[in-house]
């Protein structure tokens, strides 16, 4: 299987997505989680990266 992997220049789009995604989650699961972190290649600025915000 040939999947073509895409990566795009950093965009400063990314903190404010990872921040919607871990107020959605927070809503969810509520107190039940102690932190949700921003992490993989898209949550450093200037990198490019695949663009998935993972948590």
């Amino acid at each position: 299987m040939n999947e073509e992997i895409i990566i795009d220049p950093y965009n400063n789009e990314w903190p404010g997505m990872f921040e919607v995604l871990r107020n959605k989650m927070i809503h969810q699961i509520g107190t039940a989680i102690i932190r949700i972190d921003h992490i993989g290649s898209t949550a450093i600025p200037g990198l490019a990266a695949k663009p998935i915000i993972d948590l």
